[in-house]
């Protein structure tokens, strides 16, 4: 093979722009407080300040999923099972009845 030959079947295309590639992860967190406006969280996992994720809470039978963005984000003092990161973070815009699912969990609306 001679050197720089190509092989593409097409161009390569160079990009100016940062591109965004999202994964479907998820990660244990602990909810600390819960509110019609956002929550608060602790987990072993870092969080970002602007880090967009899906909430899936869930009390008895009802559950509910919620779209939210990470608006703080603080380290607890690390223990023997390393460091634990608070993040509060609001919901996004969310439907009637996503909103009165979480309003029925919260105990603000009859079921």
């Amino acid at each position: 093979m001679q050197p720089g030959l190509e092989r593409r079947r097409g161009p390569r295309l160079e990009l100016g722009a940062p591109q965004e590639l999202s994964l479907e992860v998820s990660i244990a967190v602990q909810v600390l407080d819960i509110s019609l406006s956002g929550v608060l969280l602790v987990s072993k996992t870092e969080m970002a300040v602007g880090d967009r994720a899906e909430l899936k809470a869930a009390i008895g039978e009802r559950s509910v999923k919620l779209a939210i963005e990470i608006r703080r984000v603080s380290v607890e003092t690390a223990t023997r099972s390393g460091h634990r990161y608070r993040a509060g973070a609001v919901f996004t815009p969310m439907s009637a009845e996503q909103r009165l699912v979480l309003e029925q969990l919260l105990g603000t609306e009859p079921l």
